[in-house]
């Protein structure tokens, strides 16, 4: 598409484009401008990225879990320590597994 002037070309450029000021279209140059330039943008785009980081460790945190107690190696209090989960929590997952 590269040279095509049909608003799907354009807009895949603006996809493509580290600066603002290069993009085609006004709406999604504006929003550009505010998450990369603008302070509250910048530290709203943080936030949302440690949201997701945290969410993933979380996801991690819980599956780890699940086969530690899948694997009955090691009681629920050691599991709750060792992955610093609640032990009201990894009593829901052992529960759940066993149901």
């Amino acid at each position: 598409m590269k040279g095509s002037d049909t608003a799907l070309a354009k807009l895949m450029s603006d996809f493509f484009c580290t600066e603002a000021k290069d993009m085609n279209y006004k709406e999604l140059s504006e929003k550009v401008r505010y998450f990369k330039e603008s302070e509250k943008g910048v530290e709203r785009m943080f936030d949302s990225l440690e949201d997701m980081r945290n969410e993933a460790v979380s996801e991690a945190t819980i599956e780890y879990a699940k086969k530690m107690i899948e694997s009955g190696k090691l009681s629920l209090e050691d599991i709750a320590e060792f992955l610093g989960l609640p032990l009201d929590k990894v009593r829901e997952l052992a529960e759940a597994q066993t149901a």
